[in-house]
């Protein structure tokens, strides 16, 4: 099994560019909502929160029962998010690349803005999505995503969703993938037309 998950993480690795994150959300300012309320420790910077509790940051979207996140002297955190039976942790972020994004799911999600990694914990569900079609699907009992080196892995497991505790790779065809979205009419720069002459009145010069 250890020789498969090496050989799965080596092809995701080829799929890299497919798979970057918006590079832009870890410059943007970071929100935590929830509805039972939570504990924000302004000593130690651990914050606290639960009940539907959503993060956001950018593009990033983080919707669990439960989060802990440790804020660091330099604004990155780490958070680790906690679901319920039948609610898994459901995440999602748009790519760099126009159209795509990526979402996962899973029983526990661990995220590092720094370090620009997550951990796919329990019950693992991770697709690619170009336009409204799954372009990559990948399951295990754990998958870890670093955005950086742009590398997936998948650990096999009890918790696996597929049977025996496998691991899956299902990827499409590039040529069933829709086209890139072309430009709309509105993000096309107008051009001023020419002026033009006055035509002469007859008897006019």
């Amino acid at each position: 099994m250890r020789a498969a998950l090496q050989t799965l993480t080596l092809s995701f690795a080829l799929l890299s560019p497919c798979l970057l994150a918006a590079t832009g959300d870890r410059q943007r300012p970071y929100n935590v909502e929830a509805e039972s309320g939570g504990e924000v420790n302004t000593r130690t910077g651990r914050i606290e929160f639960s009940g539907n509790v959503l993060l956001t940051q950018g593009s990033l979207q983080l919707r669990s029962r439960r989060i802990e996140l440790l804020k660091r002297d330099d604004d990155s955190y780490h958070a680790i998010s906690q679901g319920a039976p039948g609610e898994p942790v459901r995440f999602e972020q748009a790519s760099d690349r126009p159209n795509e994004r990526i979402t996962a799911t899973a029983e526990r999600v661990e995220y590092d803005s720094r370090d620009q990694t997550a951990r796919f914990i329990g019950g693992a569900v991770f697709r690619r999505w170009v336009g409204g079609v799954v372009a990559d699907e990948m399951s295990g009992a754990q998958i870890a995503y670093n955005s950086r080196s742009e590398i997936l892995s998948l650990a096999p497991g009890q918790t696996s969703p597929q049977a025996g505790g496998r691991v899956r790779l299902t990827s499409m065809p590039r040529n069933n993938l829709p086209a890139p979205a072309a430009p709309s009419a509105s993000s096309v720069p107008l051009q001023t037309a020419p002026a033009l002459s006055p035509k002469p009145q007859p008897g006019k010069e």
